[in-house]
């Protein structure tokens, strides 16, 4: 009979067990009445289909819609991991789930998780909420204008921004292996799953084109200066004639890089500057997205424009990468001012005809 588990523990007894659930089965039973407890315990842990008209039901309709499916593999898991947070309240009623219901969730959730987490799951719920305000399951999103949970203030900052040193003499002293992707997220901002996932036609004619794997935003950004100085000298030391691949960034084996791989290999290289004393403490590749943001802030860009230039979806997530900024300076051009300095390329307009 399938949908059992039978064995003998280290004293002899026969012990039976419902596979699914990990139940206790009485190893006496036999036949009709063995059957009819396993019937009765797979009903009883049969994954319950969530009513419609409640949080469950809104959870569910949101994973099958565009919205949930279009996300990058590691954002719908991570979305999944908030999912299983709420399976307690997944039967509460949408009429019965307003902003002070979600504030209530929230301040519930950050005494037993960290702040980051209860943030990241409030935002997958508006997310959720606004699909269904799209398909009128409900009337309104009621994580829209609520406050974000407090973290705590000795908690060091994730992702900081590389300081002006470290921006230059860490990218200097790397091998062209390492040059390339810490370029293109240094000058660009790009994500690093999706820097690893460029093939080498993403370059072309002085463009990096290339579709962000979160949201999938379409983003052609312009490569000057000395990101294009790195790029021009990666594909000239890898011919496509000797290495047979067509990925833009390579590892030392002159191999396309997997997502473990870098990770691994970055960090080392992180840990030897820091060692070297070319960095502090908490250096990561996804820090330079911040770097980017922070640059354009506090030279005087809208939250609008570097929205724009990271490819983010809204206003909040600019803020978040350009927290750190200075908010200061004038407008000028965005690539010519992350990329191009000291000789700035005229490439993008500069309608006001600042001196830059």
């Amino acid at each position: 009979m399938t949908g059992i588990k039978r064995y003998k523990d280290r004293l002899g007894v026969e012990r039976a067990y419902h596979r699914k659930s990990g139940t206790p089965i009485d190893a006496t039973l036999t036949g009709q009445a063995l059957a009819a407890e396993v019937a009765r315990l797979d009903k009883l842990h049969a994954p319950q289909k969530a009513a419609a008209g409640t949080l469950g039901g809104l959870l569910e309709s949101y994973k099958q819609s565009p919205k949930f499916t279009d996300l990058a593999p590691r954002t719908q898991s991570d979305y999944l991991k908030y999912m299983d947070q709420l399976k307690l309240i997944a039967g509460t009623p949408l009429n019965l789930i307003d902003t002070a219901f979600m504030a209530k969730l929230r301040d519930k959730t950050v005494k037993k998780r960290r702040g980051a987490f209860t943030n990241h799951m409030m935002a997958m719920l508006s997310s959720a909420f606004k699909h269904g305000k799209e398909y009128a399951l409900v009337a309104s999103n009621p994580c829209a204008d609520l406050d974000k949970a407090k973290i705590a203030a000795d908690r060091r900052k994730e992702n900081r921004p590389w300081t002006r040193a470290e921006r230059v003499n860490v990218i200097a002293a790397a091998p062209l292996h390492y040059k390339v992707p810490l370029a293109l997220a240094r000058f660009l901002g790009i994500r690093r799953g999706d820097i690893l996932k460029l093939p080498r036609m993403a370059y072309r004619d002085g463009y990096i084109s290339f579709r962000a794997s979160k949201n999938g935003k379409l983003m052609k950004l312009p490569a000057l200066g000395e990101l294009k100085r790195i790029l021009d000298e990666a594909l000239a030391a890898w011919p496509i004639a000797e290495i047979d691949v067509t990925m833009l960034c390579l590892n030392s084996d002159k191999k396309p890089w997997t997502e473990m791989g870098f990770t691994a290999s970055i960090r080392k290289y992180f840990a030897k500057c820091v060692k070297a004393g070319v960095a502090s403490e908490g250096l990561t590749v996804h820090g330079l997205r911040h770097t980017v943001a922070a640059e354009l802030r506090s030279l005087g860009y809208k939250l609008e424009d570097i929205k724009n230039f990271l490819g983010q979806e809204t206003i909040e997530m600019a803020e978040h990468y350009s927290s750190s900024a200075d908010v200061s300076g004038v407008l000028i051009d965005m690539a010519n001012v992350i990329q191009a300095s000291p000789k700035r390329e005229r490439v993008l307009t500069n309608s006001r005809k600042k001196s830059v």
